[in-house]
């Protein structure tokens, strides 16, 4: 059946690599590094991004007020050359360099930060990550009294953000925020051409939005290592070297293709015959032979190690049986994660009961998180109503398609309800955009979920299930868990503010039940580090392409 399998495959690959060679590779050049993407980009306008893969080329082509270090990843000035913070924490003055320019040449200045950051804080523009924008003094009551009245809303004058000169910006925040730095280099925060986007403004109902052609190009203006030359939808990106970048000397890769691939095995064909350079990713299906080839020294090639993602299950919490939180705590119960990791990830992943990876923020204590207690599950059920499975419909599982391990999952998890609860479910495969759009508008009972870490906070998974993030597909509200947050976030004490943060998702996994954690993820890649360098894998899955080259 392998070989049956396999052999559509390669004559897939073979064809692929033909027109690879015809359509790109005769620009490639003897400089050029093909690194492979797991999953299609989805945009490349950083406000609306929330895809790892579309963050990590956004790092590549921008660069914000900050950018993280190669080897620790904190964050080192970056369009800002030196910044000051008051006593009180709460006033960040940057300072921008004077030699920091667009891939046009013109000068990169305090007023395009503040024109990309005012555009994120417009419900129009329908950012992921707004809520991040809400540290800043203002910045929720301008959201808000936009959302509510888009045409007598309070100015933007009162939102703690200022560009006194071209040279300086000043952020105020409500209260300290001890990973703000850590923002600073995050997508969401980098700046936009003011001038350059000009040209794609389009105005009905006299608000301002932009045509999306802006994103292509040889439209895309960016401030980064590099400049986007070319972008054929479903095939690869191509990026090259910002001429006016003014670290450019440390820019060596001359030509940066971005390819993916929907079928992860002949991504690794790619990868075997030269055509890819560095897979940026463990292919599902070949990962436990790789992982266990490279333990016993049989490969060198493959690097993985834990991250800080999680894989877990959002709840739809506000359709049908699962707004019942008995019915949330029963799923929960009657999953035996250690099976899932042990047959079905086969992975070195970390079977978990809470959503912030354990142990992996400093001085954070982790909840206990609920285990796994059929028994208990069935009773919890039998009081719901629902003896049995019994009145239970099949749940809509959403998975996203070419990922087959969350399909594994599903049908895993699907046999443990079914077993367990008498819960039966249907799978929905969908493309990546659809799976979102349906996460967003709630049409679905359950959605496989991978989140990766943002910045090195609890908050950064607790945040997700605030009332009102765009980023809350399981829908959930609870005005006492966004009062614990809220707290947290004027909490001055370190100690105190995670004690809050304990709380908070104690109350998620012990008593709500939004979400299912699964487990904690590994990642890696597969690159030979005798013929590329400059990338790490890392625990924050960071891919800093400035630094990559060929050695």
């Amino acid at each position: 059946m392998r070989k049956t399998l396999l052999l559509p495959t390669i004559l897939l690959l073979g064809v692929f690599v033909g027109c690879y060679w015809i359509s790109a590779g005769a620009t490639t050049g003897r400089h050029a590094i093909v690194f492979c993407q797991q999953g299609q980009i989805h945009t490349l306008d950083p406000a609306k991004m929330t895809y790892l893969q579309d963050i990590r080329v956004a790092e590549g082509l921008w660069e914000g007020l900050a950018q993280y270090a190669p080897r620790t990843l904190s964050p080192i000035p970056g369009v800002a050359k030196w910044w000051t913070i008051s006593k009180n924490k709460r006033v960040y003055t940057f300072h921008l360099k004077h030699n920091a320019r667009w891939s046009n040449g013109q000068r990169v200045t305090s007023r395009d930060f503040l024109f990309e950051w005012r555009r994120v804080l417009h419900p129009h523009t329908g950012s992921g990550y707004v809520f991040l924008f809400f540290h800043i003094a203002g910045a929720r009551r301008y959201f808000n009294s936009l959302a509510i009245h888009p045409h007598h809303h309070l100015p933007f004058s009162s939102v703690g953000i200022k560009a006194p000169d071209r040279s300086t910006l000043v952020v105020t925040l409500n209260h300290p925020c001890q990973y703000f730095l850590n923002l600073m280099a995050f997508a969401p925060f980098f700046p936009l051409d003011r001038h350059a986007m000009r040209h794609f403004e389009e105005v009905q109902g006299g608000i301002v939005s932009y045509n999306p052609i802006w994103t292509r190009p040889p439209n895309l203006i960016s401030n980064g290592p590099y400049r986007l030359t070319d972008w054929r939808f479903h095939e690869y990106l191509e990026l090259r070297p910002n001429p006016y970048y003014d670290q450019r000397k440390q820019v060596h890769c001359q030509l940066l293709k971005i390819v993916n691939y929907d079928d992860a095995t002949a991504a690794f064909l790619a990868y075997r015959t030269g055509v890819i350079n560095v897979l940026g990713f463990i292919p599902a299906t070949l990962g436990p032979a790789l992982v266990k080839q490279e333990r016993l020294g049989l490969r060198h090639d493959v690097h993985i190690t834990p991250v800080f993602g999680t894989m877990f299950l959002d709840l739809n919490c506000r359709k049908g049986v699962l707004k019942n939180r008995l019915v949330r705590e029963a799923l929960d119960l009657a999953i035996n994660r250690r099976a899932l990791v042990k047959h079905v990830v086969r992975m070195p992943a970390v079977p978990i009961h809470v959503l912030v990876p354990p142990r992996t923020i400093h001085g954070y204590k982790s909840p206990r998180g609920m285990g796994y207690n059929p028994n208990l599950a069935r009773k919890l059920l039998k009081r719901a109503g629902y003896a049995d499975g019994r009145g239970i419909k099949p749940l809509r599982y959403l998975v996203v398609a070419g990922y087959p391990i969350t399909a594994r999952l599903a049908e895993a998890i699907g046999a443990m309800w079914r077993k367990n609860l008498g819960v039966r479910i249907e799978i929905a495969s969908e493309e990546g955009k659809i799976f979102h759009e349906d996460c967003v508008h709630g049409r679905f009972d359950v959605a496989g979920e991978g989140w990766y870490g943002d910045y090195p906070d609890p908050t950064t998974w607790l945040d997700l299930f605030l009332g009102g993030n765009p980023n809350n597909m399981s829908h959930y509200r609870s005005a006492h868990y966004d009062q614990l947050l809220r707290m947290a976030t004027r909490e001055p004490n370190a100690r105190d503010r995670f004690s809050l943060l304990h709380q908070a998702e104690a109350h998620l996994m012990d008593k709500a039940f939004p979400a299912i954690p699964l487990f904690q993820m590994s990642d890696g890649m597969v690159y030979n580090r005798a013929k590329i360098g400059g990338i790490e894998p890392n625990f924050r899955t960071l891919t800093l392409l400035k630094y990559i080259h060929r050695r």
